[in-house]
């Protein structure tokens, strides 16, 4: 008894891999993978015989939070929208013989699967492909654009153009030239600037006018256009006013070009 009580004081307190990852909106295996890379520090717990498990101090959290969460103000990052294991992303569609439609999306546990509409069921990843047979209806993957700025949408989950927008996204931009953020009601996107053909008669340009945050969006002569609401420009300062600035911008952890943008925009309101 005494060894036991001694063994649970021991025992370092903190969070599991789990809790971490479903505060910080990851998968489990994300977490596993920043564990070992190190970019979340965790303490390794002989549990056991065999086995070994972490534990994440508060601390340990914290910096993780602060390190990998991404803030709303923020663009998305790719973890979380893209699977690259699997390379799969969120909302990507998915068929077979036996399965008409299955969308990819994550459980409350943030893990992948298939949600099948048909039977409203949430099913794993391996599961979907090794029982149903599903494959992806079109690839994902395009060419990366020159970077023209981004253009901003926020489109609610219950539209109707949603799925059909997002499929088009996926086939002719490809998943390299969008970033997602799945919210609690809409969906967050970040679309290179650039056009493409409009092959799809899932929607219409104006059906996503209603969304656009930030940019423009043109339908001419059969292309869907996206055209940010930034444009470069060039100022000659002094190197010395450069240096302090570039240092400035470093410390508060953005871009020179974002932190001139919010100093200005701060003179000017």
């Amino acid at each position: 008894m005494d060894r036991l009580v001694y063994e649970k004081q021991s025992f370092p307190t903190g969070m599991s891999p789990n809790e971490v990852a479903k505060k910080l909106g990851l998968s489990v295996q994300s977490v596993y993978k920043y564990i070992q890379d190190g970019s979340i520090k965790a303490e390794a717990v002989p549990y056991g015989d065999k086995r070994t498990i972490y534990v994440i101090s508060e601390t340990a959290y914290e910096e993780a939070a602060e390190l990998l969460k991404p803030s709303e103000s923020q663009r998305p990052k790719r973890f979380e929208y893209y699977h690259p294991s699997q390379d799969i992303v969120l909302f990507q569609k998915f068929h077979s013989s036996k399965v008409p439609e299955a969308r990819v999306i994550r459980n409350k546990d943030n893990e992948w699967g298939f949600y099948l509409a048909n039977i409203q069921k949430w099913l794993p990843f391996d599961e979907g492909i090794r029982e149903y047979q599903l494959k992806p209806v079109y690839p994902i993957h395009q060419s990366t654009f020159e970077y023209k700025g981004y253009v901003e949408l926020e489109i609610p989950k219950d539209t109707v153009v949603l799925y059909p927008f997002l499929d088009y996204l996926y086939e002719t931009w490809g998943m390299e030239n969008i970033r997602l953020r799945e919210q609690d009601n809409t969906i967050l996107l970040f679309i290179r600037a650039g056009e493409r053909p409009l092959t799809t008669k899932g929607f219409f340009a104006a059906d996503i006018l209603p969304f656009l945050i930030k940019g423009d969006i043109y339908n001419e002569e059969g292309h869907l256009i996206f055209r940010s609401s930034y444009r470069k420009t060039s100022l000659e300062l002094p190197i010395d006013l450069l240096e302090s600035m570039t240092e400035l911008a470093e410390q508060e952890g953005i871009s020179m070009s974002k932190w001139v943008e919010q100093k200005l925009s701060s003179l000017l309101k």
